[in-house]
């Protein structure tokens, strides 16, 4: 299938799915969609996945569609959650960016305004809590590089320095402990509310401790990417660099990453971890200006196009997705993260995006 037959296929299954979610996608089991009431940290891809078929198209419904859905996860913009980015830049940013809507911006500027007081005062982390053997300790993740693009967009937006700063500071803390000498990844950083001091550095979803997790290496790209993108700062620049280079020098032939860089079975691939790489890889390029970056990008696309597609009884776009591998959800499903970010790089490369 040529790579400009695709937004056919994604926009079948969008019409699809359009008709049938009560409720927001979230990951598939045996191909058929599990779906979150509130959005859960998932449910403005699926409303950014409507905002970019009607960027794409002009079709009125996908707008109609997207604010139906989007009006869904506006009540959550005051939630205490790190993945506030996630919630709302692919819905209201997105959308605020499609359509110059007053109400879209004005949500979006609420939840980032949210996120901005996240920031734990001494780890310097954006953070939330967790109980580990009953003691109540901060934690935070490489997601949150992907996370804090809900910052700048508000700082570029208003000039506000509060989003910059909490930006940055989170930016400047994860390159100093979550990034291995190598340029992989740490998952999870946790440490002591009160003086935090950092008390270990884990894996949730990765093979082990050591290892790296190819979707949180694949955030951390694109992550930086756009930290200097706003920041011009070229410690973000030479950093997003690195970490690219360690993704791609790991890809096995098919350019599709399994789910952990040093799982020693290389069984299962994670989709989504190429489709966010993918699409961080391209913008990369265009502020690196090193075309082996673009390059890649489009060899992930292909490859993702030609043999990653679900079939036509999956609910989802991309198959051999995968979850959470230790917990064995969502291992070789579709996932909705994954479809978006496939459907921002084709898009990308179509001169239609950014």
């Amino acid at each position: 299938m040529e790579r400009s037959d695709i937004p056919k296929v994604i926009l079948t299954k969008v019409d699809r799915n359009i008709e049938c979610l009560k409720d927001f996608p979230h990951i598939t089991k045996s191909g058929k969609w599990i779906t979150t009431k509130d959005g859960y940290w998932t449910g403005g891809f699926w409303v950014g996945l409507l905002w970019l078929c009607y960027k794409m198209t002009n079709n009125k419904k996908y707008k109609k569609m997207a604010y139906s859905w989007a009006k869904r996860l506006e009540g959550r913009r005051f939630d205490k959650t790190f993945d506030l980015g996630f919630l709302f830049y692919p819905s209201f940013v997105l959308g605020y960016e499609v359509t110059g809507d007053e109400y879209l911006r004005q949500v979006s500027l609420d939840a980032a305004k949210t996120l901005s007081t996240l920031l734990h005062k001494k780890s310097k982390f954006i953070y939330y809590i967790v109980d580990i053997d009953g003691r109540k300790v901060g934690r935070t993740i490489i997601d949150v590089m992907m996370n804090i693009p809900l910052l700048w967009w508000a700082f570029e937006e208003t000039g506000d320095s509060v989003y910059y700063d909490v930006a940055y500071t989170h930016s400047i803390r994860t390159i100093e402990e979550f990034i291995r000498e190598n340029y992989s990844t740490i998952h999870v950083v946790d440490f002591d509310l009160n003086t935090g001091n950092i008390l270990r550095k884990v894996t949730v979803q990765g093979y082990s401790n050591e290892s790296c997790w190819s979707r949180g290496q694949a955030w951390a790209i694109y992550g930086f990417t756009l930290a200097y993108k706003t920041t011009k700062d070229k410690i973000f620049l030479k950093t997003a660099e690195k970490l690219a280079d360690y993704f791609i020098k790991y890809l096995p032939k098919d350019y599709i990453p399994y789910w952990d860089f040093n799982d020693p079975k290389k069984s299962v691939k994670d989709s989504s971890a190429a489709a966010i790489a993918s699409s961080g890889l391209l913008t990369l390029s265009s502020l690196s200006r090193q075309e082996k970056f673009k390059e890649i990008a489009i060899r992930i696309l292909n490859s993702l196009s030609k043999h990653y597609l679900a079939n036509e009884n999956e609910d989802g776009i991309l198959k051999h997705g995968c979850f959470h591998k230790p917990a064995g959800i969502g291992v070789d499903e579709c996932l909705i993260w994954g479809d978006y970010y496939f459907m921002e790089a084709l898009m990308k490369i179509r001169g239609e995006l950014e």
